[in-house]
């Protein structure tokens, strides 16, 4: 039994429905980049940003205001909305690979298989992997396809590609962080309906924690508990990966795996 193909085939429909939103946030953003860049916009920007507080910028990072007339800027600041959706899917990726089968009550077909439990847990992740850098591969393609349009002609297409492979490289980062994490969710909450609630909490609690990073100076730390803050899109473009970010993210990732793999082995099936 190819575990890999079965569990790739049973994420192909919700892997077509976040991508298809996504794309279409992408389109609407993307289109609105013409008005920005003829218009009055960055000024009124600028005066607005001016009144706010420098706490509240620098939690929403803002502290350092983008250009909305310059593409790389503007698609910086709001693709970090469509990594939310992303990270979110990423979690549920995660979340509900493990679980589902003893929700659904397939888990004495699985279970009367000649595959190891190490077996069955690594196709389902590999699998969980393969579908969300299928949703990575098409969002970046619309992506960079929508920024070719509204391109201005000054803009050169390689430093264009180059920020966006750094962007979505981050996305790609994070999400296998928050599918790690769902992962090991999977493996303790005892049914499917709650995957959807916890991760989607895990995650707006996470991002919370480094909004309070940003605001207040004393909770600073609290950002490296917050993997969204680990690869902000406007902070890529203008800096590059943080290597303590980059070795957080894979120390959870790994720590998360162990955990998720040592509880799955033990685990009494609700047959």
């Amino acid at each position: 039994m190819n575990v890999f193909k079965m569990e790739f085939k049973k994420g192909l429909k919700p892997l077509v429905i976040w991508s298809i939103i996504c794309i279409l946030l992408m389109i609407l953003f993307l289109s609105m980049f013409p008005s920005m860049k003829d218009s009055g916009m960055q000024e009124l920007v600028n005066t607005k940003m001016g009144a706010m507080p420098p706490a509240l910028l620098e939690a929403f990072n803002l502290k350092d205001v983008p250009d909305f007339s310059q593409l790389n800027q503007y698609f910086s600041y709001v693709f970090q909305y469509i990594v939310i959706s992303g990270y979110i899917y990423a979690s549920l990726l995660g979340a509900k690979t493990l679980i589902k089968e003893e929700s659904e009550g397939t888990i004495e077909f699985l279970y009367a298989q000649p595959i190891s439990r190490t077996k069955l847990l690594t196709m389902k992740y590999l699998a969980a992997f393969a579908l969300f850098y299928v949703f990575i591969l098409i969002i970046g393609c619309a992506s960079i396809l929508m920024a070719l349009v509204v391109k201005p002609e000054d803009l050169e297409v390689f430093q264009l590609f180059m920020d966006f492979k750094l962007m979505f490289s981050g996305l790609f980062l994070v999400g296998i962080v928050f599918m790690s994490v769902g992962f090991l969710l999977s493996a303790l909450i005892p049914h499917l309906r709650l995957a959807m609630p916890l991760s989607i909490g895990l995650f707006f609690i996470s991002y919370i924690l480094g909004i309070f990073a940003g605001m207040i100076e004393k909770f600073k730390f609290f950002r490296y508990f917050s993997p969204f803050h680990y690869a902000v899109p406007s902070e890529l473009i203008k800096d590059g990966f943080d290597p303590i970010y980059i070795v957080l993210a894979l120390i959870i990732t790994a720590v998360s795996c162990v955990i998720s793999y040592t509880l799955y082995r033990k685990k009494d099936f609700r047959i």
